[in-house]
């Protein structure tokens, strides 16, 4: 079958384009972007959606994070086509937001470490990763000869002995500013293409 510029725009035009805000604790997660065998955060979100729409779709994460990692929002964006389930020729006005954003979390709330924040309409050409402004990220360490509280275990990094604060204020001053740290990027990485 082959399929004309016009009716793939009529194809794309059956899409609605959503904008998905994401909080997860990641000590179960491999990692946000989607891997083979592994349980990942988009993993996760795609078997949601999956359940929630009928039809498996494909989300796109607008930064990584790795095995481990929790966020208080990560944004994805996903393409949804509504079919009606009892008459599958039949295409249907989008979701609104908030309908997806309760539908989908239904479909998550089993898994307990993961729920999606808030959801968004956006056009067709709006790209998670390509479109992000800022990535704001939070590294905590607690400090002390006593063992990590049990709310703070996994969620920071403890260091039992005592911290020399005054040379590591001088120390990170130097990255205070614009800097290029292209050169820590693996060969082939394409996170600033």
């Amino acid at each position: 079958m082959i399929i004309t510029e016009t009716q793939s725009m009529i194809q794309n035009f059956r899409l609605q384009r959503y904008l998905i805000a994401v909080e997860y604790i990641g000590t179960r997660f491999f990692g946000s972007q989607k891997q083979p065998n592994c349980r990942t955060v988009a993993g996760t979100l795609e078997e949601a959606f999956h359940k929630f729409i009928g039809q498996p779709v494909s989300v796109v994460c607008s930064s990584r994070t790795d095995v481990g990692v929790h966020a208080l929002s990560n944004v994805f964006h996903v393409d949804v086509e509504r079919i009606n389930k009892r008459k599958p020729n039949e295409v249907l006005p989008p979701h609104e937001p908030a309908v997806v954003r309760r539908a989908v979390n239904h479909f998550l709330q089993k898994e307990g470490d993961i729920s999606v924040t808030d959801v968004q309409c956006v056009p067709g050409n709006f790209h998670a990763r390509f479109m992000a402004l800022e990535r704001t990220y939070f590294y905590r360490l607690l400090s002390g000869p006593e063992p990590l509280p049990i709310f703070e275990k996994e969620r920071a990094w403890h260091v039992p002995d005592g911290l020399e604060i005054v040379e590591m204020k001088k120390a990170c001053s130097i990255l205070v500013g614009h800097h290029d740290f292209s050169s820590f990027m693996a060969a082939g990485c394409q996170v600033c293409v």
